[in-house]
Protein backbone atom coordinates (compact mmCIF):
# COMPACT_ATOMS: atom_id res chain seq x y z
CA UNK A 1 0.00 0.00 0.00
CA UNK A 2 1.34 3.50 -1.08
CA UNK A 3 1.60 6.62 1.26
CA UNK A 4 -1.72 5.75 3.12
CA UNK A 5 -1.63 8.47 5.19
CA UNK A 6 -1.41 11.12 2.22
CA UNK A 7 -4.55 12.70 1.45
CA UNK A 8 -6.47 12.01 4.53
CA UNK A 9 -8.86 9.26 3.58
CA UNK A 10 -8.95 7.74 7.02
CA UNK A 11 -10.66 11.56 7.84
CA UNK A 12 -13.12 10.95 5.49
CA UNK A 13 -14.01 7.37 6.61
CA UNK A 14 -13.83 8.67 10.51
CA UNK A 15 -16.68 11.46 9.70
CA UNK A 16 -18.61 8.98 8.12
CA UNK A 17 -18.51 6.49 10.48
CA UNK A 18 -19.48 9.10 13.21
CA UNK A 19 -22.03 10.24 10.91
CA UNK A 20 -23.69 7.22 10.17
CA UNK A 21 -23.48 5.41 13.71
CA UNK A 22 -24.20 8.44 15.51
CA UNK A 23 -21.97 9.66 17.69
CA UNK A 24 -22.29 12.62 19.08
CA UNK A 25 -20.94 12.68 22.32
CA UNK A 26 -17.25 11.52 24.23
CA UNK A 27 -15.61 9.38 24.67
CA UNK A 28 -16.77 7.22 22.17
CA UNK A 29 -18.04 3.66 22.50
CA UNK A 30 -16.78 1.17 20.50
CA UNK A 31 -19.05 -1.75 21.93
CA UNK A 32 -21.94 0.71 20.70
CA UNK A 33 -20.87 1.78 17.37
CA UNK A 34 -19.79 -2.00 16.37
CA UNK A 35 -23.52 -2.78 17.23
CA UNK A 36 -25.02 -0.28 14.74
CA UNK A 37 -22.93 -0.98 12.33
CA UNK A 38 -23.58 -4.82 12.83
CA UNK A 39 -20.42 -6.06 13.69
CA UNK A 40 -19.98 -8.49 16.41
CA UNK A 41 -17.81 -7.90 19.28
CA UNK A 42 -16.52 -11.11 21.35
CA UNK A 43 -14.46 -11.10 24.64
CA UNK A 44 -11.86 -13.70 24.16
CA UNK A 45 -13.25 -15.82 27.46
CA UNK A 46 -16.10 -16.81 26.02
CA UNK A 47 -14.75 -18.73 22.82
CA UNK A 48 -11.39 -19.73 24.04
CA UNK A 49 -12.35 -23.17 25.05
CA UNK A 50 -14.52 -23.59 21.64
CA UNK A 51 -12.47 -26.48 19.40
CA UNK A 52 -13.65 -24.75 16.66
CA UNK A 53 -11.75 -21.31 16.99
CA UNK A 54 -8.68 -23.01 17.16
CA UNK A 55 -7.26 -23.07 14.19
CA UNK A 56 -7.09 -19.18 14.46
CA UNK A 57 -4.88 -19.08 17.06
CA UNK A 58 -6.30 -16.25 18.73
CA UNK A 59 -5.48 -16.77 22.21
CA UNK A 60 -1.03 -16.44 20.80
CA UNK A 61 -2.34 -13.48 18.45
CA UNK A 62 -3.90 -11.36 21.61
CA UNK A 63 -0.53 -11.65 23.33
CA UNK A 64 0.53 -8.92 21.57
CA UNK A 65 -2.93 -6.87 21.30
CA UNK A 66 -5.73 -6.70 23.07
CA UNK A 67 -7.99 -7.57 20.19
CA UNK A 68 -7.63 -9.43 16.72
CA UNK A 69 -10.52 -9.36 13.77
CA UNK A 70 -11.13 -12.24 12.13
CA UNK A 71 -12.66 -11.57 8.46
CA UNK A 72 -13.83 -15.31 7.78
CA UNK A 73 -16.65 -16.25 7.31
CA UNK A 74 -18.05 -13.08 9.04
CA UNK A 75 -16.28 -10.25 10.72
CA UNK A 76 -15.99 -10.79 13.81
CA UNK A 77 -13.52 -8.72 16.79
CA UNK A 78 -12.13 -10.61 19.45
CA UNK A 79 -10.74 -8.78 22.50
CA UNK A 80 -8.88 -9.72 26.24
CA UNK A 81 -11.55 -9.12 27.79
CA UNK A 82 -9.23 -9.29 31.11
CA UNK A 83 -7.31 -5.98 29.86
CA UNK A 84 -7.25 -3.87 32.68
CA UNK A 85 -6.45 -0.47 30.80
CA UNK A 86 -9.56 0.48 29.08
CA UNK A 87 -8.50 3.03 27.39
CA UNK A 88 -6.02 1.00 25.88
CA UNK A 89 -8.60 -1.67 24.91
CA UNK A 90 -10.93 1.24 23.19
CA UNK A 91 -8.30 2.22 21.07
CA UNK A 92 -7.50 -1.50 20.13
CA UNK A 93 -10.98 -2.10 19.38
CA UNK A 94 -11.32 1.10 16.85
CA UNK A 95 -8.02 0.49 15.61
CA UNK A 96 -9.52 -2.96 14.30
CA UNK A 97 -12.70 -1.12 13.34
CA UNK A 98 -10.86 0.92 11.10
CA UNK A 99 -9.71 -1.93 9.37
CA UNK A 100 -13.14 -3.09 8.42
CA UNK A 101 -14.48 0.27 7.75
CA UNK A 102 -12.10 1.34 5.43
CA UNK A 103 -12.04 -2.08 3.54
CA UNK A 104 -8.43 -3.07 4.18
CA UNK A 105 -9.59 -6.91 4.15
CA UNK A 106 -11.11 -5.94 0.63
CA UNK A 107 -8.71 -4.15 -0.45
CA UNK A 108 -5.14 -5.61 0.47
CA UNK A 109 -6.54 -9.45 1.42
CA UNK A 110 -2.67 -10.82 1.64
CA UNK A 111 -1.58 -8.28 3.11
CA UNK A 112 -4.41 -8.55 5.99
CA UNK A 113 -4.15 -12.53 6.09
CA UNK A 114 -3.15 -13.27 9.62
CA UNK A 115 -0.13 -15.62 8.73
CA UNK A 116 1.47 -12.60 7.30
CA UNK A 117 3.25 -9.69 9.61
CA UNK A 118 1.64 -6.18 9.76
CA UNK A 119 1.45 -4.44 7.15
CA UNK A 120 3.07 -0.97 9.09
CA UNK A 121 0.91 1.46 6.22
CA UNK A 122 -2.16 -0.61 6.99
CA UNK A 123 -1.66 -0.24 10.56
CA UNK A 124 -0.79 3.36 10.51
CA UNK A 125 -3.66 4.47 8.86
CA UNK A 126 -6.17 2.25 11.36
CA UNK A 127 -4.26 4.24 13.94
CA UNK A 128 -4.98 7.39 12.20
CA UNK A 129 -8.53 6.49 11.75
CA UNK A 130 -9.09 5.21 15.36
CA UNK A 131 -7.44 8.96 16.46
CA UNK A 132 -10.08 10.96 14.26
CA UNK A 133 -13.00 8.99 15.19
CA UNK A 134 -12.36 9.48 19.11
CA UNK A 135 -11.06 12.75 18.78
CA UNK A 136 -12.22 14.73 15.52
CA UNK A 137 -10.31 17.90 14.67
CA UNK A 138 -13.20 20.61 14.95
CA UNK A 139 -14.02 19.15 18.47
CA UNK A 140 -10.48 19.18 20.26
CA UNK A 141 -9.70 22.55 18.77
CA UNK A 142 -12.99 23.74 20.59
CA UNK A 143 -12.23 22.18 23.36
CA UNK A 144 -9.04 23.23 23.50
CA UNK A 145 -9.85 26.88 23.02
CA UNK A 146 -12.54 27.07 25.23
CA UNK A 147 -11.63 25.13 28.20
CA UNK A 148 -8.21 23.73 27.81
CA UNK A 149 -7.83 22.31 31.30
CA UNK A 150 -10.60 19.65 30.31
CA UNK A 151 -8.72 18.90 27.09
CA UNK A 152 -6.69 15.76 28.21
CA UNK A 153 -7.06 12.16 27.32
CA UNK A 154 -9.10 11.26 29.48
CA UNK A 155 -11.80 13.18 28.08
CA UNK A 156 -11.53 11.33 24.80
CA UNK A 157 -11.48 7.86 26.39
CA UNK A 158 -7.22 7.97 24.91
CA UNK A 159 -4.38 6.64 26.86
CA UNK A 160 -1.74 9.90 27.48
CA UNK A 161 0.70 8.19 25.05
CA UNK A 162 -2.28 8.22 21.91
CA UNK A 163 -3.40 11.41 23.48
CA UNK A 164 0.19 13.20 22.59
CA UNK A 165 -0.02 11.61 18.92
CA UNK A 166 -3.41 13.08 18.65
CA UNK A 167 -1.90 16.47 19.86
CA UNK A 168 1.33 16.23 17.27
CA UNK A 169 -0.84 14.92 14.26
CA UNK A 170 -3.40 18.02 14.84
CA UNK A 171 -2.08 20.00 12.62
CA UNK A 172 -1.87 17.75 9.28
CA UNK A 173 -4.77 16.21 9.87
CA UNK A 174 -6.46 20.19 10.43
CA UNK A 175 -5.25 20.12 6.38
CA UNK A 176 -7.30 17.75 5.40
CA UNK A 177 -10.83 18.69 7.00
CA UNK A 178 -12.89 21.69 5.23
CA UNK A 179 -15.50 23.63 6.22
CA UNK A 180 -18.24 21.08 5.58
CA UNK A 181 -16.66 18.41 7.39
CA UNK A 182 -15.45 21.11 9.82
CA UNK A 183 -19.25 21.80 10.08
CA UNK A 184 -20.99 18.22 10.22
CA UNK A 185 -18.67 17.24 12.86
CA UNK A 186 -19.52 20.14 15.06
CA UNK A 187 -22.91 19.63 14.52
CA UNK A 188 -22.65 16.02 15.46
CA UNK A 189 -21.28 16.74 19.11
CA UNK A 190 -23.74 20.39 18.97
CA UNK A 191 -25.64 19.41 21.75
CA UNK A 192 -22.24 17.74 23.84
CA UNK A 193 -20.32 20.95 23.31
CA UNK A 194 -23.57 23.28 24.35
CA UNK A 195 -23.92 21.68 27.65
CA UNK A 196 -23.86 23.66 30.72
CA UNK A 197 -24.53 23.10 34.26
CA UNK A 198 -25.22 26.41 36.66
CA UNK A 199 -23.19 26.21 39.75
CA UNK A 200 -25.82 28.46 41.72
CA UNK A 201 -29.04 26.71 40.71
CA UNK A 202 -27.48 23.25 39.59
CA UNK A 203 -29.95 23.15 36.83
CA UNK A 204 -28.31 21.73 33.48
CA UNK A 205 -29.22 23.33 29.95
CA UNK A 206 -27.93 23.54 26.70
CA UNK A 207 -26.35 27.19 25.95
CA UNK A 208 -27.93 27.66 22.66
CA UNK A 209 -27.05 31.72 22.69
CA UNK A 210 -23.44 30.80 23.80
CA UNK A 211 -23.84 33.63 26.29
CA UNK A 212 -22.52 32.04 29.85
CA UNK A 213 -25.83 32.90 31.70
CA UNK A 214 -27.91 30.43 32.82
CA UNK A 215 -31.86 30.97 31.76
CA UNK A 216 -32.86 29.88 35.25
CA UNK A 217 -31.16 32.33 37.60
CA UNK A 218 -29.62 34.22 35.61
CA UNK A 219 -26.23 33.66 37.29
CA UNK A 220 -22.80 33.94 34.88
CA UNK A 221 -20.15 31.53 33.68
CA UNK A 222 -22.37 28.02 34.14
CA UNK A 223 -19.75 24.62 34.29
CA UNK A 224 -19.54 22.99 31.12
CA UNK A 225 -20.96 19.66 31.42
CA UNK A 226 -18.09 17.62 29.12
Amino acid sequence: MDAPLQGGRYIRYACAVLTDCGVCSLPADPVGLAARAGIMLLPLSQIENYPLWVPYDIADSLRMTSAVTLSYPTFCIVFRDMETDADRLRFALFHELGHIFMNHYRDFPEAMSSNRTADPALEAEADAFALNLMAPVPVVDVIRYNRPRQAKASLFGLSRTAWMRRLDSMDSDRSFIDEEMANILLFLFRDYLLGRRCSACGKSFRDEQQNDTCPYCGASSPEWTL
